[in-house]
């Protein structure tokens, strides 16, 4: 299954990583911070192993808040591609403290944007909001993180939609089949193919 990549303008908003509290629910205690390069970003590793990313911007009262996980179609066992956007998707159905859609909702009600994007080497969630409300943003992307909860029909649910997603965006567009075609030919024996 082919993998939407980030744009360019993506890989730049990962530099805006705001770390997450750590799963476990409890603190978590952080190295010094460490400051460098262009945007004179702070980074440090909580005792659990997230790395956070923080750069402050206040010409404006938002905030961009992302988490990244290093696991995208790289990952996946030769021969189930799809699985990595297939997590991504179920990653929105709700948690044991936040139902189906829930989590979407508290976002749209904070006046925030959200999104997540699965590619070759990462997947990826983020929320913009304003900047006070970061902190519940925090809370829930620490929520799904550590409580998910998978059901048979979300899965059922998820699984056409990707592959109405699939129809619609590669087999679809033959350009789109073109290039797939060629990455396999190119990365053959690779998971890049």
């Amino acid at each position: 299954m082919a993998r939407r990549r980030p744009r360019p303008g993506s890989v730049l908003a990962a530099l805006l990583l705001i770390c997450v509290a750590a799963a476990s629910g409890g603190p978590a205690a952080a190295q010094e911070p460490q400051r460098r390069g262009l945007f004179d970003a702070e980074t440090f590793t909580l005792k659990n192993g997230l790395r956070g990313v923080v750069i402050v911007n206040r010409r404006a009262p938002v905030a961009l808040h992302m988490l990244w996980y290093r696991a995208g179609a790289i990952d996946e066992p030769a021969g189930k591609s799809g699985i990595a956007h297939f997590l991504e998707h179920l990653l929105f159905k709700g948690t044991k403290t936040l139902k189906s859609g829930e989590f979407s909702r508290i976002v749209a009600a904070n006046g925030g944007r959200e999104n997540a994007f699965t590619s070759w080497d990462y997947t990826g969630y983020y929320q913009f909001v304003a900047r006070d409300r970061l902190p519940r943003m925090m809370e829930i992307e620490a929520d799904r993180m550590a409580n998910l909860v998978l059901t048979e029909d979300n899965i059922v649910q998820e699984r056409r939609v990707i592959l109405e997603e699939r129809r619609s965006r590669i087999e679809a567009s033959p350009s789109t089949i073109l290039w797939e075609q060629a990455r396999r030919t190119l990365f053959l024996n690779h998971g890049y193919g």
